[in-house]
C-alpha cells in the first residue's frame, strides 16, 4: 500500500477541501483560544508541583504550620528554583504520584524553564502536542482502513472534538497521552504489513513513549497482543514487546512497590455513587466526544440518544461490512481500557468510570468507527443517500463547532474564579484553609489554584487536622473550603458567614 497525502488530497473536491481546511483552522483556534480565561484547577496545580520538584509533604510541612504566609509562598511550589533539577521531579513522582509516568513531566519541565510559568505559556504546550494528534491519526487510518477518504472525516471530528479541544488546553499529560496511542496504534499496523525490523522497532519506541506517559496504556499493550496473537506475525511483536516492557519495566516497579501511595492518591475514586448516577456519567462523557457536556433537559436527551443511534449503527456496519482483522482491532482499542475500570465500579462500587480522561482509547475507537461509516455511507451510488449523510456529519460537525465554541468562550467562571473574586473586594485578606494531613487529601489542590488567582497582598493562613489556627484580630477573614471539624472549632467564638455556598466564609466577631 503506498497511499500519499497530497495525491489523496488532490483528488478531493473543491467543497470538501474547503471543509477540512475551515475546520482545521477552527479546530487549531479553539486549541489556543482563550488559554488565560480558565484558571487552573486542581488537577493543574498538581502537575506544576511535580514539575518544580516538590512534593505534598514538602508544601504542608513548610507553610501548614498555621502561621501567616504570602501569597508568593504557594507560588514557589508551582514554579521552578535554581536548586531544583530532573531528579527532584522524578522524586516527587515515584514517592507520591509513581502512577503518574515522567514523560510529559520532564517535556512540561523543560518548556518551563525555557519560557516561564505564565498559564498562558503552560498550556500552549499541551496545545502544541494536540496538533500532532492530526498526522498520527491520519496515519492510524490509512493503515487501518486503506482509505484516506475516511482519514480526513476522522481529522474533522477530531478537529472540533470538545473532549479533544478541553484536554488540549490542560496542563495534564492527556493531549500527549492520546498521541502516543495513535501513533502506536498505526505502528503496530505497519509492522505488521512490512515486516521489518525498523518498522518494529519504531513499534517498540511508540510503546515506550505511550507507557512512559500514563501507565494506562498498558490495557491497550494488551489488547495488541490480543490482535497480533490472531495473526502469524507473532514472533517479531514478542520481540518488540519484550524489548519495549523491559525498558518501561523500571518505572511500572516503581508503582508496584509503592502502590499503597497510589491508593492513598486515588482515594476519591472509591467513593460509592448510586448505579444510575454512574450510567448518567457515562452517557455524559460519551457524549463529549461529539457534544458539549453543559446541555441540560429534553433536547439534550434527544442529542444523546441520536448519538448513541449513530455510534450504535457505526459499529455495528464496521463489523458486518469489514475484515475481522479491522473491527477487531476498532473493537480492542474501544473496549478493554473502559471495561478495566467500569467494572470494579460496576462490582465493588466507586467513581473511577465517571472521568472521562481516562478513556481517550475507548473515545478514539468510537470516532475511527463513526468516521468509517461516514465516508462509507457518502460514497454510496444512491446519490439521495449521499446527500442525507452528507447533511448528518455537516449537523455533528456543526454540533462540534458550536460545543466548542461555548466551551472556550463561555465557560470561564469556575467556583474559584468566584470565590477569589470575593475575597479580592478586600484589598488584604486572610485566607484560612486546612489540609486532612501531610499527605494531603483534598483541599491542597484547590489552595494552589486559588493562589494564582487572589490579589498578591492576600495572605494564607493554612493547617493540618486537628489543627486550630490563632486568628489574627484584623478584619477581612475569610475560610475557604473547611473541613467539618475547623468550622465547628471557630463557630465557637466567631459567626461563619457564608457568602459562597458551603465553601468560602467570612469570618465576623460574635456580638457581644
Amino acid at each position: 500500500m503506498n497511499i500519499k497525502p497530497i495525491q489523496h488530497w488532490n483528488s478531493l473536491n473543491s467543497a470538501f477541501k474547503a471543509l477540512v481546511v475551515l475546520l482545521l483552522m477552527l479546530g487549531i483556534f479553539f486549541r489556543f483560544a482563550s488559554l488565560a480565561e480558565r484558571p487552573y484547577w486542581h488537577d493543574e496545580t498538581y502537575t506544576l508541583l511535580r514539575v518544580s520538584g516538590y512534593t505534598i509533604a514538602d508544601i504542608t510541612t513548610q507553610l501548614f504550620n498555621g502561621q501567616l504566609i504570602d501569597r508568593s509562598e504557594l507560588l514557589k511550589f508551582q514554579q521552578i528554583a535554581p536548586e531544583k533539577n530532573w531528579l527532584d521531579m522524578i522524586r516527587s513522582l515515584i514517592t507520591e504520584e509513581p502512577h503518574r509516568a515522567p514523560l510529559y513531566y520532564t517535556i512540561v519541565q523543560g518548556w518551563m524553564r525555557w519560557f516561564g510559568s505564565d498559564v498562558i505559556v503552560m498550556r500552549s504546550l499541551s496545545a502544541l502536542i494536540s496538533l500532532l494528534v492530526f498526522p498520527a491519526l491520519y496515519w492510524l487510518c490509512v493503515e487501518l482502513f486503506m482509505q484516506p477518504f475516511t482519514a480526513w472525516i476522522a481529522i474533522l471530528l477530531m478537529a472540533v472534538s470538545p473532549f479533544h479541544v478541553y484536554y488540549a488546553q490542560e496542563v495534564r499529560e492527556y493531549s500527549l497521552w492520546t498521541v502516543t496511542i495513535l501513533l502506536m496504534s498505526a505502528a503496530l499496523l505497519r509492522a505488521i504489513r512490512v515486516q521489518t525490523k525498523a518498522a518494529w522497532s519504531v513499534y517498540s519506541i511508540t510503546i515506550i513513549s505511550s507507557l512512559y506517559t500514563l501507565i494506562l496504556s498498558a490495557p491497550l499493550v494488551a489488547s495488541h497482543l490480543i490482535h497480533v496473537l490472531q495473526t502469524q506475525k507473532k514472533r517479531a511483536f514478542l520481540k518488540a514487546l519484550l524489548l519495549s516492557e523491559s525498558i518501561a519495566l523500571p518505572w511500572l516497579s516503581f508503582t508496584l512497590i509503592n502502590y499503597s501511595q497510589v491508593k492513598l492518591m486515588s482515594a476519591w475514586m472509591f467513593q460509592p455513587i448510586p448505579i444510575q448516577e454512574l450510567l448518567r456519567h457515562w452517557l455524559t462523557n460519551f457524549q463529549f466526544v461529539f457534544l458539549t457536556e453543559n446541555l441540560t433537559g429534553r433536547l439534550n436527551w434527544l442529542f444523546v440518544s441520536a448519538l448513541v443511534l449513530l455510534v450504535t449503527l457505526a459499529i455495528k456496519s464496521l463489523i458486518q461490512h469489514s475484515p475481522k482483522a479491522i473491527w477487531g482491532f476498532v473493537v480492542l482499542l474501544t473496549l478493554p481500557l473502559f471495561l478495566s475500570v467500569a467494572i470494579p465500579d460496576l462490582v465493588w462500587g466507586g467513581l473511577r468510570s465517571t472521568n472521562s480522561r481516562y478513556f481517550v482509547p475507548s473515545y478514539l475507537g468510537i470516532q475511527l468507527a463513526v468516521a468509517h461509516w461516514f465516508a462509507t455511507r457518502i460514497q454510496l451510488q444512491n446519490r439521495l443517500q449521499q446527500i442525507y449523510w452528507k447533511f448528518v456529519l455537516f449537523a455533528v460537525l456543526t454540533a462540534g463547532v458550536l460545543s466548542c465554541s461555548v466551551q472556550v468562550f463561555q465557560n470561564q467562571m469556575s467556583e474559584d474564579k468566584v470565590m477569589a473574586s470575593l475575597i479580592n473586594r478586600s484589598q488584604s485578606a486572610i485566607v484560612i484553609s486546612n489540609e486532612v494531613s501531610y499527605q494531603g487529601g483534598g483541599t491542597i489542590g484547590d489552595i494552589l489554584a486559588l493562589s494564582h488567582l487572589v490579589h498578591p497582598k492576600t495572605q494564607f493562613q493554612l493547617v493540618i487536622q486537628p489543627q486550630v489556627p490563632l486568628i489574627p484580630n484584623q478584619p477581612n477573614i475569610y475560610l475557604y473550603k473547611p473541613l467539618t471539624y475547623l468550622k465547628q472549632e471557630l463557630q465557637q467564638s466567631y459567626q461563619l458567614q457564608a457568602i459562597y455556598k458551603d465553601k468560602l466564609f467570612r469570618l465576623l466577631p460574635n456580638p457581644k
